[in-house]
């Protein structure tokens, strides 16, 4: 591990005797087991379920003992589950279950749609026979779309009388398998990054030593969703590590509401939170002034960012705007990592000052960092993702010669430490690919990551990636997989190739589609909207561009591979000869809609609704309210995940009426929308609403 931090004596004593975070588990449920560990806030925001150690250890040896008589591995072999559950105890409990049973975590979430089951579908092809973890609830829906599925079924519910052990009672291997994080992936095969319960130690330490995290006093809380990496070691893991509470909120009620983030902040007085970069532009654009008054961000020492490129323009506003609600600059925590990492690699040094850097953009895209003036006509500002941590070895290395780069050279980060993963689930050649390389003049080993960087005085700033995969409110998107989605989009443009590829929009990552199509296709509009809605079905983004090319203007490989990065650069120089260009911000800021803040709603007149819910479509959207029909597709009409989820949340505060996120997968149109707000709003003893039409 690395070096022990003086400052924190008590916890390095028990870190050095710890084979897994259960150990830690186990002592603090003995020596402090009333004390709270984890508040849950309700899917509805409700007042929040709070967990002690005593309770939680309780709720993990119960799940334990239950996954261990339904195992069939012997010996060293180790079984794997699949956590099919919505975020809240039940997972966090699931998950330490595993842990404590030695069985193989693989974190996922309640399939929602198409895509998301054939994810599923993929991670338990790809496991055998796992068991699934989940509830009464999901089980009938898991059942139904997973009939020819072999698994092994756990219920929640039916662990809670379970007479099991003390937790202290399972012994845990260092070396054994933690978990699983599957990356998303539907025509490619998914990544199953493998991380041990030492890669989760040594990185739990990493963490808690750059943050400045002090056992009983640090205080966090996130929304971040627990079955990615940074909401499970940041959030699940990270306050078990240390010893101290963890508030966990829903995505979904962020997505709704960003104020309610940080009103969550204020009342739990928490000292970390954080979030990718899309999170503070949201909570910069949404939150009104005349709500600033109600929060207090005073007790905030590490608001981070991470998981896609950090916009210095949106984080400087940011803070702009919050500082009157108590916001110290110096608490702004910019970090670099990913699952192969088991989480964090680089952050800004806990107290210290962020820093930027501006450079020439040109020269930049070719590999040269050279400062520039920030009045200069092709200057950009870049934000550093802080000093790597010492436990780590970190190298900006030549993708080509395997040789490493001067430093204000840009090239591709190398990664060497405990913290780094062994390798990928069963795919033998894509972790020779990726892990153990040789780097001249060094004897360890090395993972290359595929990002792009340069060091500037020890300090590691990320620019770019060699690897394709496109970053969108901090999820990952491959490729093929959009480029798959338009050709089932466009079936009748044969023989067309199709390529997609991120830019930097003002700071911002766009997702831009380029389209082959023959001479006489003239119905560009039509087949934007086409692709859009597909993309916003199966992915819940739209592409922010899209160009309408001559055939052959995407070029392959002699192996018959895209070349997207030449498509790219020739798009970014201005050298593409396009049919159409479509591009999203410029259609809504065009548009001037009218604002639908005059409309009175009407929760008993059906029609009334409607309009109101075409209002709200128009002025997210900047389409025109006479072109969209009640019976039209809110996907259809460019309305993204988030966008969609912003009018539940309008619905809500202006009627006090509560939809579930999920309505939206059923009651895709504002006529079913409409239909269902006037069926809940209307019933006389108020329920939570079920997601169907």
């Amino acid at each position: 591990m690395g070096t022990s931090n003086p400052l924190f004596p008590k916890r390095d004593l028990l870190q050095c005797e710890a084979n897994s975070l259960i150990d830690l588990l186990a002592s603090d449920a003995l020596s402090k087991p009333d004390q709270e560990v984890f508040q849950f806030i309700t899917a509805k925001g409700e007042q929040s379920v709070s967990y002690d150690y005593k309770t939680l250890a309780t709720a993990i040896s119960q799940i334990a003992h239950t996954l261990l008589s339904l195992s069939k591995c012997v010996n060293s072999e180790q079984d794997q589950a699949l956590i099919v559950l919505p975020q809240g105890a039940d997972f966090v409990s699931a998950f330490y279950g595993c842990m404590a049973a030695k069985v193989i975590a693989v974190p996922s979430f309640p399939p929602k749609n198409q895509l998301q089951i054939e994810r599923l579908d993929y991670a338990i092809s790809d496991l055998g026979n796992p068991i699934i973890i989940t509830n009464r609830e999901i089980l009938p829906l898991l059942q139904e779309q997973l009939v020819d599925k072999h698994v092994r079924w756990l219920l929640v519910e039916d662990c809670t009388n379970t007479h099991a052990p003390g937790l202290h009672e399972f012994k845990t291997d260092n070396a054994d398998i933690a978990l699983l994080q599957y990356s998303s992936g539907t025509t490619g095969k998914p990544k199953g990054v493998i991380i041990t319960n030492q890669n989760t130690l040594e990185n739990s330490e990493l963490i808690r030593q750059s943050f400045g995290h002090v056992e009983d006093k640090t205080r966090m809380m996130l929304w971040l969703p627990p079955h990615h990496d940074m909401g499970l070691v940041g959030g699940v893991m990270q306050g078990v590590y240390t010893g101290y509470p963890t508030l966990l909120m829903p995505t979904d009620l962020f997505l709704r509401s960003q104020f309610t983030w940080l009103k969550a902040v204020t009342d739990f007085k928490a000292t970390t939170t954080g979030a990718p970069n899309f999170a503070f532009d949201l909570a910069l654009k949404n939150i009104r002034p005349a709500r600033l008054a109600e929060l207090d961000l005073s007790s905030l020492e590490n608001l981070f960012c991470g998981a896609e490129p950090i916009n210095s323009h949106t984080i400087t506003q940011f803070f702009d705007k919050f500082a009157q609600c108590g916001l110290q600059a110096n608490a702004f925590l910019p970090c670099y990592g990913m699952a192969e990492a088991t989480l964090m690699v680089s952050g800004k040094p806990h107290g210290h000052q962020y820093k930027q850097l501006c450079v020439d953009e040109p020269l930049l895209k070719r590999g040269v960092v050279k400062q520039a003036s920030a009045e200069a006509k092709h200057s950009q500002w870049l934000v550093s993702s802080g000093t790597v941590h010492h436990s780590l070895n970190v190298k900006v290395v030549d993708p080509i010669s395997h040789s490493e780069v001067a430093q204000g050279q840009v090239g591709e980060v190398w990664l060497q430490g405990s913290s780094i993963s062994p390798g990928y689930w069963q795919d033998e050649a894509r972790t020779i690919a990726n892990f153990g390389l040789q780097l001249d003049n060094y004897d360890e080993t090395f993972h290359r990551t595929g990002d792009l960087g340069f060091y500037d005085n020890d300090e590691l700033f990320i620019t770019g990636r060699l690897k394709e995969v496109i970053i969108l409110r901090g999820a990952n998107f491959y490729p093929q997989d959009l480029e798959y989605e338009a050709s089932l989009a466009f079936p009748e443009l044969k023989n067309c190739r199709s390529a997609a590829f991120s830019v930097m929009h003002e700071q911002n990552e766009q997702l831009v589609m380029a389209i082959e199509v023959p001479r006489n296709i003239d119905n560009f509009e039509a087949l934007t909207t086409s692709l859009n809605t597909r993309l916003i079905d199966r992915f819940g983004v739209k592409a922010d561009q899209i160009l309408f090319l001559p055939r052959k203007t995407i070029k392959i490989t002699s192996s018959g591979k895209l070349q997207r990065i030449a498509i790219k650069q020739a798009f970014e120089k201005s050298e593409l000869h396009t049919y159409f260009h479509f591009k999203f911000q410029e259609q809504r800021h065009s548009s001037n809609p009218k604002s639908s803040a005059s409309h009175t709603l009407n929760l008993k007149d059906t029609l009334n609704i409607e309009h109101w819910l075409i209002l709200q479509v128009t002025e997210l959207t900047g389409v025109a309210s006479a072109q969209i029909s009640p019976k039209d597709s809110l996907a259809n009409v460019g309305l993204d995940s988030v966008l969609a989820m912003e009018i539940l949340f309008r619905l809500e505060q202006q009627t006090g009426v509560y939809l579930a996120p999920d309505i939206l997968y059923s009651c895709n149109t504002p006529s079913l929308l409409a239909n269902k707000i006037h069926q809940v709003a209307n019933k006389t003893t108020p329920t939570e609403l079920d997601s169907t039409c």
